[in-house]
């Protein structure tokens, strides 16, 4: 199944439309936008042209009216994921884009046998521990003072697939 057959298969579960694709270079200064709103200490735009070109990380964007909505991040080795980033534009939240994100990327890891996926998510960020605990993540552990921009834990969330 391409990945464009794909989301649009599960837009068909939610209420709302768009596109996920492939986050290319081209995608990068809309993308470093919703960074900046959305996270105290946001990535480079580096990281993202890392992210873009290496063989075990994937990054997608989400498209609404041929703009990029949000996007996710994540890495594959072996049978084990790691979700590195997620962000919805604050003017476009609520909607289900993150939602429907998360379902794609879990939906990608269950058809190339990933058997766990792993997330860090900020002690106080209810609003994503909820989202991940609605796909099935548990709380395994905890990274004291992880974000130093803040001194805030980190959250260590597990879901075996």
């Amino acid at each position: 199944m391409t990945e464009k057959n794909a989301a649009e298969k599960l837009f068909d579960n939610h209420n709302v439309s768009g596109t996920i694709r492939k986050m290319d270079t081209n995608d990068i200064d809309r993308i470093m936008e919703i960074e900046r709103k959305s996270f105290v200490a946001p990535w480079s735009k580096t990281m993202f042209e890392e992210t873009i070109f290496s063989p075990i990380s994937r990054g997608l964007v989400i498209e609404h009216n041929n703009i990029i909505a949000g996007y996710i991040v994540f890495y594959t080795v072996y049978v084990e994921a790691h979700i590195m980033n997620l962000a919805v534009n604050p003017e476009e939240r609520k909607q289900g884009y993150a939602r429907l994100m998360l379902d794609y990327a879990l939906r990608f890891f269950r058809e190339n046998n990933i058997s766990e996926c792993y997330l860090e998510v900020r002690e106080h960020n209810r609003v994503a521990q909820e989202l991940y605990g609605r796909s099935g993540f548990e709380v395994i552990g905890r990274r004291k003072k992880y974000y130093p921009e803040t001194n805030e834990d980190a959250l260590v969330m597990q879901l075996l697939l």
